[in-house]
């Protein structure tokens, strides 16, 4: 495809890469000039510094030969008015990142496509709904929910409070009802990621990803990794877009929240639009604010702008007492170190969230959604089956699937299959299938 990306900032940036990588043809439209020369030195697509609401820069990028336009800018504005600009240029598909979404689609008569928008990605939506998952679950690392489905993917890390430690797989889930209704996807040992076999074991340290109906993980968590702590309340460091809304959502569940922000004006504000909120104008670094606080099995939220200053900030949170910290950053390279560090429980990255939400409509077949894990370096894709492949009709065991992937559940009409060797894939099903890097493209050729 020839796709067109206004805004080469992290997201443009890594979407660019992703999808050069996947042979589609790029142009990156980046209105600064340091940041254009960056790009024009570090990936193999045209790149213009220009604005992307100029008409002029868009027939230069050859707009009306785009079949994707991308607007991923750090503006609403910019992508906003780009997109409906690129509407009257030509065909292509149109999707508009808009992280403040309520502000300018809160109700009728108003909507996206209005102003020439196919789709739109709500990233503080996103973030905000990853910490209401986090928090839904707060034993688990990594929460992934698929919305519509009653399956999800837990993350979790083996400790010495695990009954199972050095026990082979099979020997865990075989005769084991509460194991034999969900499945265990991926392993990560040290810096390796594996997809596990039978004679695999779990030690201390590992971290496990696991899928499922809901109700039978909960199960699973509750026999194995629960510490049967009730969160007491729920602190957020930052008083942005999402951390305000995540506060709103909070409160409006009768947790007990406070906000922690260093600008005094936002402090003003938050206080006047905020009901049964605390907002304490310091800092997340400053250990006689945190010292204030009662963090006993608290749920703390660090999401300002400043990577630094989130990963610090959980840290000392969780130095402090609290039972859990997660941060947000936005250098998605960096995150799989950030996982590493033990006094931080879970990480997450609303570029990652937004990613996931765009790779999708490049991707051949009928991919429903890709779900990237940054910090393991795999992605999790959705995929429905509408057209008569090679696959159909054949038990599992007897299909030659690449090493680097696995099918985690498979969707048939209202029932959830957590699949064994001899089940088999249908027509209209809707598979669940983790991935590792290595093979993505197998993987899309398979299921194309």
């Amino acid at each position: 495809m020839n796709i067109i990306i206004v805004g080469g900032g992290e997201l443009g940036s890594i979407v660019a890469g992703q999808l050069i990588s996947e042979n589609h043809s790029v142009t990156v439209i980046e209105k600064l000039e340091k940041q254009a020369k960056y790009l024009n030195e570090s990936i193999d697509a045209l790149i213009i510094n220009g604005d992307g609401n100029n008409v002029r820069f868009l027939k230069q990028a050859n707009i009306e030969r785009a079949d994707l336009f991308l607007a991923l800018s750090n503006n609403d504005n910019v992508n906003i008015i780009s997109c409906g600009l690129v509407k009257k240029l030509s065909k292509a598909t149109t999707i508009a990142k808009v992280e403040n979404y309520s502000h300018y689609f809160p109700s009728s008569p108003n909507f996206p496509e209005d102003f020439g928008i196919d789709k739109t990605v709500a990233t503080k939506q996103l973030s905000i709904n990853k910490l209401v998952d986090l928090i839904s679950e707060p034993d688990a690392i990594d929460h992934i929910n698929f919305i519509h489905e009653n399956v999800k993917i837990i993350g979790l890390e083996i400790t010495e409070q695990f009954s199972e430690t050095n026990v082979k797989i099979k020997d865990i889930t075989q005769g084991n009802a509460i194991w034999e209704n969900v499945r265990i996807i991926a392993i990560k040992k040290n810096n390796a990621v594996l997809i596990p076999g039978g004679n695999d074991v779990l030690s201390v340290g590992d971290k496990v990803y696991i899928i499922g109906k809901s109700e039978n993980l909960k199960e699973v968590i509750e026999r194995y990794f629960s510490l049967h702590v009730k969160i007491k309340s729920v602190i957020i460091i930052g008083g942005n877009l999402i951390g305000q809304e995540f506060a709103k959502r909070m409160a409006n569940e009768g947790r007990t929240v406070c906000i922690i922000e260093e600008d005094e004006k936002i402090c003003q504000r938050l206080t006047e639009e905020l009901d049964n909120v605390l907002v304490i104008n310091g800092s997340g670094l400053n250990q006689a604010v945190l010292s204030d606080l009662d963090m006993e099995n608290a749920f703390v939220a660090c999401v300002t702008q400043k990577d630094e200053q989130n990963i610090i900030s959980a840290v000392m949170a969780k130095r402090n007492g609290a039972y859990k910290a997660v941060c947000n950053i936005s250098n998605i390279a960096i995150s799989s170190i950030i996982n590493q560090v033990k006094d931080i429980d879970s990480v997450f990255s609303t570029e990652s969230l937004a990613f996931g939400e765009i790779i999708k409509y490049c991707r051949k077949g009928d991919i429903l959604s890709v779900i990237p894990i940054p910090y393991i370096d795999a992605e999790t894709i959705k995929i429905k089956i509408s057209n008569k492949i090679a696959l159909l009709d054949k038990a599992l065991c007897s299909i030659k699937f690449p090493p680097g992937m696995i099918v985690g559940a498979i969707l048939r009409d209202d029932e959830v299959i957590i699949p064994h060797g001899d089940d088999e894939i249908k027509m209209d099903d809707i598979l669940i299938v983790f991935v590792l890097p290595q093979s993505k493209k197998q993987v899309e050729k398979l299921f194309a």
